[in-house]
C-alpha cells in the first residue's frame, strides 16, 4: 500500500512572469508521484504534494533545475538569508545600471545640444562611440538575469518573457551601433543603457512591493527566537530551539517571546498573542495553562513545561497554513495564468509583424527595428501575471494580522460573493460556557450568600454550571467555603456538608426530594427566566430556599455588532443549532437573529444547508463542534471557530483565531475588498496591453517610452495589491 501523501514547498529563483509560473507547475505535475503542485508568483514559491514511495524533495528540484530556474526547500531563516543576498544582488546591479545610464545620458545631452550648433563629424562619432562603450556593461553584465533566462528557456525549447526583452535591449543596442556606423542623423544613443536600468528598476521595486504582500510566513517566522534557556539539571543554559522536546523545562523572561508551544509550570503573566490570534489586549495565563509559541511574555518570568517541539507548534501550524493558503489559486487567478502563458510566442509574432508592416510601408529600416524592440519590450505580462496572486497573497497575510487564518486561497474570491450566514450556537454565536446571568435570592437573603452558598457546595467540581457560579462568586467578593462531604446526585444536583448546615444546589426537584419548600413569589420569578431559555440552579440551606441562580451559555460580546455588520453587508442570517428552542430563540434575541431552528442535528444542518445553495443561494457557514465538520466541508465557504474540535478545524475553509465573531464580518469585508483589487488589477493590465502595444507598434512608443511603461504597470499593479495590508474592518 502506497504510504500518505507527503507535502512540501520550494522556494524558486529565476520566475520572470506568469509564464514562468505556468511551466514550472507543469514541469511538476508531470515529475512521477507528484499529486498536486501550484506556484505563486507573488512568494515565488511552490507547494507540491506527492507520493514519497514514488519521489522525493530532491527529484522535484531537479524537475525544476531541467527548465533552467533554481529550486531549494523552503525554510523560512533559509530563505531570509538567501532573500537578502538576492536583494543585494539586485540593489548592485541596479546602481550600476543607474550610473551608466546617466553617464550614457550626458553624453547623448552633449551629442542633441551639439545637433543645434554644427558639431563637427569626429566629435558626434568619438562622442556616439563613447556613449556605445559605456552601454556595453549595461546590456551585458546588468541584464545578465535576462540573458540567462531566455537562453535557459530556449535550449529547453521554452519562449519565456525574458527573450523578447532581451531582443528588444539588443535591437536598441544593434540599432545604436548600426547607426553610428552609417552615420545616421536621428539616433537614440541612451535607448540601451536607459531601457535595462529602468527594467532592472521596475523588477526591483516589484520584488520590494512582493515581498511585502508575501511577509506574514515571514512575520511568523521572526516571532520565535533562535535561542531557548533550558533546565539542564542544575542550571538554565541557552539552547538552539531545534533543540527543544517535549517534556524539557524552559524559561522565558519578561519581555521575551515564549520559544515553544508549552503549558506554565510557574509563573502568572500576560501574554501578547496579537499576531497569532488578531486579539489586540494581553491575555492573562496561570499555572497549568497552555502558551504557544511566538506569544511574548509581558508581566512576570515564566517556566514552562514543553509540549511541542517548534517543527509541529502552533507558529509551524500557522505556516504551513499560510503557506497552503498562498499557493492555491483561484479561479480568476488560473485565467490569467492561461493567458499569460502563451503571451510571450504572441508578443514575437507582434513584434514581427511590426517590422514587416514598417518596412512594407517603405519606412527606414532603423525605424522598423525599433518600432519592433518597443513591441518587445513594452508587451510583457508581468502586470497581468501580478494582477491576482499579489492581491492575494496581500489578503492573506492582513487576514492572518486580524485573527483569521485562509486555509485555500480561492476562499477569497468566493466569500466576495456570500449571501447567506448560517450559524451554529454554542460556541460560536455564544461563548460555549457557561455563566450567571442573574441571581434571584429569596426575601431576606443577601445575593452574596446565595452565591457564595452555591460556590461552596459546588466546590472544585469540573461541570460547567459548577464553573459559572464559582466564577460569580468570585466577582462579587462572596465568602466560599469547601464543606464536605460531598454527594452528586446525577440529573439533580449536588449536596455539601451535613445536619442544618446542608447545602443543596440543583434542579427545583432536589429541593423538592429534601422538603424544602419554595415561596410563591420565588417560583414566579423562577418560571418567568425558565420561559426566557435560561437554565437554573436552585440553592437552600437546611430546609430553607436561598435562592434560584439563572445560568445561560452567553453570547459572545461582540456577536450582536458582529450579525449587524453581516447584515448591512447584504447577508440574511440563520441561527442552525442542536440545542433546545427556548436557548436558541433567547441567544437569537440578543444577538438581532431572526430566523431560527433549534434541536437541528447533524444530518439537518447538512440538508439545510444544501436546500439553500439549491436555492441559488451562497452559503457562509460558521461553526466549531465535530458535529458541525460535515457542513463546514459542504458550504461555499466553512468558517470554524478555533477554539473548536480539530475536525471542524480541518474541514474549514478559514478558522477564526480571534475570540469574537466580529472576525466572519472581517472575512467577508476583506474577500470583497480583495475582488475589488482583482478585478482593478485584471482591468488595468488588460488596458496597458490594449494601448501600450498598439502605441509601440505604430512608433508612438519609442524603446525607451516602453521601458517605463512596462516597468510602471508591474509596480503600479503590486502597489494597488498591498493597499490590502492596511484595509481596516468597518466598525
Amino acid at each position: 500500500m502506497s504510504a500518505a501523501a507527503l507535502e512540501t514547498g520550494l522556494f524558486l529563483s529565476g520566475l520572470r512572469c506568469a509564464g514562468c509560473v505556468g511551466r514550472v507547475e507543469q514541469a511538476l505535475e508531470a515529475a512521477p508521484g507528484v499529486l498536486e503542485a501550484s506556484v505563486n508568483y507573488t512568494t515565488h514559491r511552490a507547494l507540491v504534494r506527492f507520493d514519497p514511495d514514488r519521489t522525493d524533495a530532491k527529484a522535484l528540484v531537479l524537475a525544476v533545475a531541467r527548465l533552467g530556474y533554481e529550486a531549494r526547500p523552503y525554510d523560512p531563516c533559509l530563505l531570509q538569508r538567501s532573500g537578502e543576498r538576492e536583494s543585494r544582488e539586485a540593489l548592485v546591479r541596479v546602481l550600476v545600471a543607474a550610473f551608466l545610464a546617466m553617464n550614457v545620458m550626458l553624453v547623448a545631452t552633449a551629442l542633441y545640444i551639439g545637433g543645434h550648433q554644427d558639431l563637427d563629424p569626429i566629435t558626434r562619432r568619438g562622442l556616439r562611440w563613447l556613449a556605445i562603450a559605456l552601454s556595453i556593461p549595461s546590456v551585458t553584465w546588468c541584464a545578465a538575469p535576462f540573458w540567462r533566462g531566455a537562453f535557459s528557456g530556449l535550449r529547453r525549447g521554452l519562449v519565456t518573457m525574458d527573450v523578447p526583452v532581451v531582443l528588444g535591449v539588443a535591437t536598441s543596442f544593434g540599432v545604436m551601433i548600426a547607426g553610428t556606423l552609417v552615420e545616421s542623423q536621428h539616433l537614440f544613443v541612451d535607448s540601451a543603457a536607459l531601457i535595462v536600468f529602468l527594467i532592472l528598476l521596475g523588477r526591483t521595486l516589484e520584488r520590494r512591493a512582493r515581498a511585502r504582500a508575501a511577509g506574514a510566513v515571514e512575520q511568523l517566522a521572526a516571532l520565535v527566537p533562535e535561542e531557548a534557556l533550558r533546565w539542564n539539571g542544575s542550571a538554565f543554559e541557552p539552547v538552539a530551539i531545534d533543540a527543544l522536546a517535549p517534556g524539557d523545562r524552559v524559561r522565558v523572561p519578561v519581555g521575551q517571546a515564549v520559544p515553544v508551544d508549552g503549558r506554565i509550570l510557574s509563573g502568572d503573566t500576560e501574554l501578547d498573542e496579537a499576531l497569532l490570534t488578531g486579539e489586540s489586549l494581553p491575555v492573562r495565563r496561570r499555572v497549568g495553562e497552555p502558551v504557544a509559541g511566538g506569544s511574548r511574555n509581558l508581566v512576570a518570568e515564566l517556566e514552562i513545561e514543553v509540549t511541542a517541539a517548534v517543527h509541529s507548534g502552533t507558529v509551524a501550524r500557522l505556516a504551513a497554513l499560510l503557506e497552503r493558503a498562498q499557493a492555491s489559486k483561484p479561479p480568476v487567478q488560473q485565467l490569467a495564468d492561461r493567458v499569460a502563458g502563451w503571451f510571450a510566442p504572441t508578443v514575437l509574432l507582434l513584434a514581427g509583424l511590426t517590422a514587416l508592416g514598417w518596412i512594407w510601408s517603405g519606412a527606414p529600416w532603423l525605424d522598423a527595428a525599433l518600432a519592433s524592440a518597443a513591441v518587445l519590450i513594452v508587451a510583457c505580462p508581468c502586470a497581468l501575471g501580478l494582477a491576482t496572486p499579489a492581491a492575494i497573497t496581500a489578503a492573506i497575510g492582513r487576514a492572518a494580522r486580524l485573527g483569521i487564518l485562509i486555509q485555500k486561497g480561492a476562499v477569497l474570491e468566493t466569500c466576495a460573493r456570500v449571501d447567506l450566514a448560517l450559524l451554529d450556537k454554542t460556541g460560536t454565536l455564544t461563548e460555549g460556557r457557561f455563566r450567571v446571568v442573574e441571581a434571584i435570592p429569596a426575601r431576606g437573603v443577601a445575593r452574596s450568600r446565595l452565591l457564595g452558598c452555591a460556590a461552596s457546595a459546588e466546590g472544585a467540581s469540573t461541570h460547567p454550571i459548577a464553573g459559572a457560579l464559582v466564577e460569580a462568586a468570585g466577582e462579587c467578593g462572596a465568602a466560599v467555603d469547601e464543606r464536605a462531604p460531598r454527594v452528586t446526585h446525577p440529573g439533580l444536583g449536588v449536596e455539601a456538608g451535613e445536619g442544618g448546615a446542608r447545602l443543596l444546589v440543583g434542579a427545583r426537584r432536589l429541593l423538592a426530594a429534601n422538603a424544602v419548600e419554595i415561596s410563591a413569589e420565588l417560583d414566579e420569578a423562577a418560571a418567568k427566566r425558565a420561559e426566557r431559555g435560561l437554565a437554573l440552579a436552585w440553592v437552600a440551606e437546611g430546609r430553607e430556599a436561598l435562592g434560584v441562580v439563572a445560568i445561560a451559555d452567553t453570547p459572545r460580546a461582540d456577536a450582536a455588532q458582529a450579525v449587524e455588520r453581516l447584515q448591512r453587508a447584504g447577508l440574511d442570517i440563520e441561527l442552525l443549532t442542536g440545542d433546545h428552542e427556548h436557548a436558541a430563540r433567547l441567544a437569537a434575541e440578543r444577538t438581532g437573529i431572526r430566523e431560527v431552528r433549534a434541536r437541528v442535528s447533524p444530518e439537518r444542518k447538512l440538508a439545510e444547508l444544501d436546500a439553500r445553495r439549491e436555492e441559488g443561494r451562497r452559503v457562509l457557514f460558521v461553526g466549531d463542534g465535530i458535529n458541525d465538520a460535515a457542513a463546514l466541508a459542504a458550504a461555499d465557504v466553512g468558517v470554524a471557530m478555533g477554539a473548536g474540535a480539530d475536525v471542524a478545524l480541518h474541514a474549514a475553509d478559514a478558522v477564526i483565531r480571534a475570540p469574537r465573531l466580529g472576525a466572519v464580518a472581517d472575512l467577508v469585508g476583506l474577500a470583497r475588498a480583495t475582488l475589488a483589487r482583482i478585478r482593478e488589477n485584471l482591468a488595468f493590465a488588460l488596458l496597458y496591453n490594449a494601448v501600450a502595444v498598439p502605441l509601440a507598434a505604430i512608433g508612438v512608443l519609442e524603446p525607451l517610452h516602453a521601458a517605463i511603461a512596462m516597468s510602471f504597470s508591474s509596480v503600479a499593479v503590486t502597489l494597488n495589491a498591498i493597499r490590502l495590508l492596511k484595509w481596516t474592518p468597518e466598525a
